[in-house]
This record gives C-alpha cells, structure tokens and sequence, in this order.
C-alpha cells in the first residue's frame, strides 16, 4: 500500500480493495487507494473530504459508507461520508446519531449495522441502524458490552460483534444480533482478547485477523465455524502485536492491508484458506 497507515477502512467494491483514511506517521489522513488483485498494482482514488482515523466502512450498491471517525484533533465526529465509485465522488447523508470512532460495522439486507465504539468520553454498547433509502439512522437494542475496537460481520442472517477493547483490557466477547427478532445472543469467545481486530465472512466461516499487543500476545488469528459455535487457531503473518488493520473479503479471499506493530505498516496480505500470501511494497513512505 502506498500509505502506510493504522486504523484504516477497507473494503471490496468496483472489482477492487478501498483503502480509505486512517493514521500515518504524519497523523490523519484523507487518502484513498485502490488495490487491483489480478494486476497486484496500487492507484490513487478522490480524497475523502473529511480525514478521520479509527474508522470502518461498508458497500451498499456502488456506495461505500464511511461513519464517523476521529480527526485529525482525534474528536469523535457524527459526519457521514459516501463514496460512489461508479463517479469517484464523495457525498454527505445524515449524520450519525452521535459522535462515535473506533466502533464495528457490517451490512445486512442493504443496511448499515453500526455497534459501540468511542464518543469521546467513554466506550458505548449501542446499536444503530441505517436505511439509504429514507437517510435515516433508528437506535437499536444495546448489546450487554461495552467496548470499542471490535470487529462486525455478517453470517447467516446475524451481525456478529467480536473482540474489542473497554479501556482495560482486551475482550474475547462474542455476540450476535438478530435483526428479526432485535435480540443478542451469546456466542463461543475468542481464545485470546483482541482488540483492534479485523472481522471477515469467508465460506461460511469467521475470521478474527489481528487484534493484539494491549494486553494480550498476538500468536495466531481465529476462525469461527458456526455450525458447532467454536473458534480455532489460523496462523498470522504479524506476532507479537498487530492491531487495526483493514480486513476485507474479496471473490472469496480475506485480505488484510496495514495496521499498527509497532510501526505503520504498508503490508498487503491475503489468506484464502491456504497460507498467508505476502506483497512486499517497492517502497514504504
């Protein structure tokens, strides 16, 4: 990646990785690079407008939802941002509720699904809903924990909420959120607490890449089989500590780009069920 950053979005969308925002060495920044897999090249998309850190991102259509986020002064904003990739423009919708960073995001039935994070206060257990089709956000029921720095995803039919970090320490928590019924669930914990975690959907199965050096010893990622509710080891690139990178799925392979041991990392990996496959950049800024 050319910017090497921590505290990133990343997503799959217009058949490429959007590397969006996050924290360099320099501090905040607005940049965003798409990753082309089959010709393993970087290229420069439209600055977002609003540069914020500790931040998530989701595709609905060709628009991928950039809430909230730090800035560069590291407040907690409301601000809502939307890249169209069919035009690499930016645009404004409604903002969120509240100010909120480093909170978990997933997409389900063409809806945002946003939990906890930082308000600048303290960390939240709220749940929020977004429809795009009447820019409107609709509070939910809370989870049971509050936490920032988890990682969201969905798997049949659920949003699942791993990990996160609540001031103290690292948590292995597991819930799910069934938007039917708008009931928690708990689920199997993570083996090790992880906060700063990336959570990808890849057949049928989980994956917690990173999400360590607070309080626990990174050693190995996770994958979550729902069919009997258990976690179990995937090997990982990064030891020790690696927190915050940008995990994506893209036609059936979890990437994760950058994040934080203890440096920013311009790192490129990709794991599809075989072992980690490592980019090396040509060069790191």
């Amino acid at each position: 990646m050319p910017t090497r950053r921590a505290h990133l979005a990343l997503v799959a969308a217009g058949g490429k990785l959007l590397a969006i925002g996050g924290q360099t060495p320099d501090g905040v920044t607005a940049a965003v690079e798409a990753y082309d897999p089959p010709a393993d090249t970087w290229s420069p998309l439209e600055k977002k407008p609003t540069p914020v850190a500790y931040v998530n991102a989701a595709v609905i259509g060709t628009d991928v939802y950039v809430p909230g986020g730090c800035d560069a002064d590291s407040e907690a904003t409301r601000i809502v941002e939307v890249y169209d990739v069919s035009a690499d423009t930016w645009r404004t919708v409604s903002p969120l509720p509240e100010p909120l960073c480093a909170y978990a995001l997933a997409v389900h039935q063409g809806q945002l699904y946003l939990s906890g994070g930082w308000d600048g206060e303290q960390y939240r257990s709220s749940l929020y809903v977004y429809a795009p089709e009447t820019d409107r956000w609709r509070q939910l029921p809370s989870s049971d924990a509050s936490r920032g720095f988890a990682g969201a995803a969905e798997l049949n039919g659920e949003i699942y909420v791993v990990g996160g970090y609540d001031g103290e320490k690292e948590l292995t928590t597991c819930r799910a959120y069934e938007p039917t019924s708008q009931s928690w669930r708990v689920c199997a914990p993570l083996a090790v607490g992880r906060g700063g975690l990336g959570l990808g959907t890849v057949a049928g199965n989980l994956y917690a890449v990173g999400g360590g050096g607070w309080s626990s010893y990174l050693g190995f990622n996770e994958r979550y089989n729902p069919e009997d509710d258990s976690w179990s080891p995937v090997e990982t690139p990064v030891i020790r500590e690696w927190r915050n990178p940008g995990v994506a799925e893209f036609q059936g392979v979890l990437y994760a780009v950058g994040g934080w041991s203890n440096d920013y990392l311009s790192l490129n990996q990709a794991y599809d069920i075989l072992p980690f496959r490592m980019f090396i950049p040509v060069s790191q800024q």
